[in-house]
């Protein structure tokens, strides 16, 4: 396996090999006597993770971590052990640039090679690489800014492009981040694009059988990079930060990739947009002090107020890590951070939530999704001489102001923790993740405690291949 890129020298270097391509695709079988310490029988369902499989192809290094090949890995718990699998999403840009053993397309992070001409008028290609929904009987692999592509949920094998039976167009972007309502089975989700009144947020109900039952949207004030959203019991919950195009132009005829032409201009202020799930109309609309935001905790009704839980960057800084996986030596963490939203008043009340490290990824216990919960799960970055990406998982208590980290080692780094329920009160249950060793280049799936004082070790599923790092996980019961 290629190890190019990976620095023993630099402790602050130590995770570059995480972000190497795999380009190998496996399907194997872990026995029970390979695994440290002992999976729960109540742990036997799913794990997937999904994120860039390649950062480079060839000798043309992507542009931005977003451009990379999206690639899903499964493990399936099992009585004997686990199952493991792994494949590349089969899209277009993946294709033509596997047969090209080249950069081809243009992504969100560059254009595509042959000046101005090659790019005017094009969208960024779909990598199929941010986040994975189970809904409707169909596995789906999000992006940020086209359609979802549509996976067999057992082997992995790419079926296709889901345009929800043609309800789904193709100016019709879909987020990496929906929602499934646990009370009705509703999934929602949202794009963001232009339409004839200038930018605007599109807004998808699909219904339990996954079709496309509603589509509305609503105009916002610019082109913004929406991310993520916050659904309650009654409501969806958009935050637009400053953080967009001042002007389309230098994208639209090919100067610029995508991502070079975004700014972040806190004098454009932020609004959070209240929709109603009843209408799919923005019921309330809050102005805000600009911070940036990429991904939502919880988010319920107490009373009048709609609280949000979310993860808070206080600019766009983060973008050099983005844009140069291969080269930067220090990741950045963001603040959990909570917002009340009264909705009879149209007051907002905000406050940090506790923490000891800088943190992303927010997880719960999404049983207790759009109800009160105090328990919010993340990735962290500890002080422990690699601090190159995160290298521990935090468990916030949102009540009693406790914070319990689990420091996973020097030279241990992780993404996304999924909560793996097992009993029946909130937090009952496991922390399942994915940790690459930079010392042995491979990769294990740990199971944590998330009930106890230390977040500690329950069991370890060793790899015979390094996990390229990843956005967002998913668990299938």
């Amino acid at each position: 396996m290629a190890l190019a890129g990976r620095s023993s020298d630099d402790p602050r270097m130590a995770h570059v090999g995480g972000f190497e391509a795999l380009e190998q695709e496996f399907s194997y079988t872990i026995p029970n006597s390979a695994v440290r310490g002992r999976i729960p029988p109540t742990v036997r369902g799913t794990f997937l993770r999904i994120g860039p499989g390649r950062n480079r192809i060839g000798e043309d290094t992507f542009g931005h971590w977003f451009d990379g090949d999206g690639m899903v890995h499964a493990l399936t718990f099992t009585d004997d052990g686990a199952w493991y699998r792994n494949r590349y999403v089969r899209t277009p840009k993946y294709l033509k640039e596997t047969a090209a053993g080249r950069i081809v397309c243009r992504s969100f992070g560059h254009n595509a090679p042959g000046g101005q001409l090659k790019n005017i008028g094009r969208p960024p290609a779909n990598a199929a690489n941010t986040s994975i929904a189970n809904h409707g009987g169909r596995l789906l692999a999000l992006w940020e800014g086209g359609r979802p592509w549509a996976l067999d949920p057992q082997t992995l094998e790419t079926l296709g492009e889901c345009n929800f039976d043609g309800a789904l167009g193709l100016a019709d972007p879909f987020s990496a981040h929906g929602h499934t309502h646990p009370q009705t089975g509703y999934y929602y989700n949202h794009g963001v694009t232009i339409g004839p009144g200038g930018p605007r947020i599109n807004l998808y109900e699909i219904n339990p059988a996954g079709r496309l039952t509603r589509k509305r949207h609503f105009n916002i004030d610019h082109l913004a990079f929406v991310h993520g959203s916050g659904l309650s019991g009654r409501h969806l919950v958009l935050l637009v930060h400053p953080l967009g195009m001042a002007s389309v132009w230098p994208f639209v005829f090919g100067r610029k990739a995508f991502d070079e032409a975004i700014e972040y201009r806190p004098e454009w202020g932020m609004k959070a947009y209240v929709v109603s799930l009843e209408t799919l109309k923005v019921e309330r609309v809050f102005e805000l002090a600009p911070f940036v935001l990429f991904h939502y905790g919880n988010c319920r009704e107490e009373g009048e107020e709609l609280v949000v839980d979310l993860i808070r960057f206080e600019d766009f800084a983060v973008a050099g890590q983005l844009r140069d996986v291969f080269g930067s030596s220090a990741a950045e963490g963001g603040k959990p951070w909570q917002y009340r939203f009264n909705l009879r008043t149209g007051a907002v009340r905000e406050a940090a939530l506790p923490t000891r490290l800088g943190c992303e990824f927010p997880q719960f216990d999404l049983r207790y999704s759009g109800r009160e919960s105090r328990y919010l799960y993340t990735a962290a970055i500890a002080d422990n001489g690699t601090p190159g990406f995160f290298n521990a998982i935090q468990r916030l208590d949102t009540r009693s102001g406790e914070v319990v980290v689990h420091d996973l080692g020097p030279g241990r780094f992780t993404s996304e923790a999924m909560f793996v329920p097992e009993g029946d009160a909130e937090g009952d249950g496991y922390l399942c993740a994915v940790v690459y060793d930079a010392a042995t280049h491979r990769s294990e799936v740990v199971l944590l405690d998330a009930r106890s004082d230390t977040l500690g070790e329950v069991a370890a599923v060793p790899l015979r291949n390094p996990v390229p790092f990843g956005f967002h996980c998913g668990y299938i019961q």
